[in-house]
């Protein structure tokens, strides 16, 4: 390993802990996974990693970003509140990423293609990348609704059941009640919930 490198990452990493130390929101979350992706560089470079290897031939996972399941992640918890103001749903079990929702439902209950469209133009908490939420993602919601909170559990039909982007057929959608998890297909025009995820 390249002598300049590392010093220059060793260096990076006392200015990183320094600053760490002098800020009063020491215990925040993401500065605090700052810290960790900065020891695991440091370790990694310690280690001799280039290209994914290490000088023993064993692979390494890549450094921690926003797009993965970092170890930042594995901090967080269902309902924790962001500091953009979404909410931390858990990990999404179809792309294997990390799963935030707003705090509350959109306003009014809607037909699935208004659903769509509506996560479509959605704009909040300074994203745009908005969406439905699958089948087994809205599955996710439902297994923590308790932590991330607003959902509506009345049992009501149409507020208390909830869209997902999944289609049946041409003319039905799968949701989800949210008094017990029941999932079923209902026809495209009837009226849910929609909380957006990304």
């Amino acid at each position: 390993m390249d002598f300049s490198l590392r010093n220059a990452f060793g260096t990076l990493l006392a200015l990183g802990c320094a600053a760490l130390a002098m800020d009063e929101l020491y215990r925040d979350r993401p500065k605090l996974a700052v810290l960790d992706a900065l020891l695991a560089g440091a370790s990694a470079i310690e280690a001799g990693v280039l290209g994914g290897k290490t000088k023993t031939g064993i692979t390494t996972r890549p450094a921690a970003n926003d797009d993965d399941a970092s170890a930042k992640i594995a901090e967080l918890n269902p309902g924790d509140k962001m500091p953009d103001g979404t909410i931390y749903a858990g990990m999404s079990p179809d792309t294997q990423k990390p799963m935030y929702t707003t705090p509350a439902d959109a306003p009014l209950t809607m037909h699935w293609k208004a659903a769509m469209k509506y996560a479509e133009k959605f704009d909040a908490h300074g994203h745009k990348d908005w969406r439905v939420p699958t089948k087994r993602e809205i599955n996710v919601l439902f297994n923590n609704g308790a932590a991330i909170g607003g959902f509506n559990a009345s049992g009501s039909f149409p507020a208390g059941w909830y869209w997902s982007s999944v289609e049946h057929d041409k003319y039905g959608a799968i949701a989800q009640r949210f008094i017990d998890g029941d999932q079923g297909w209902y026809h495209q025009e009837t009226g849910s919930s929609l909380r957006c995820v990304r």
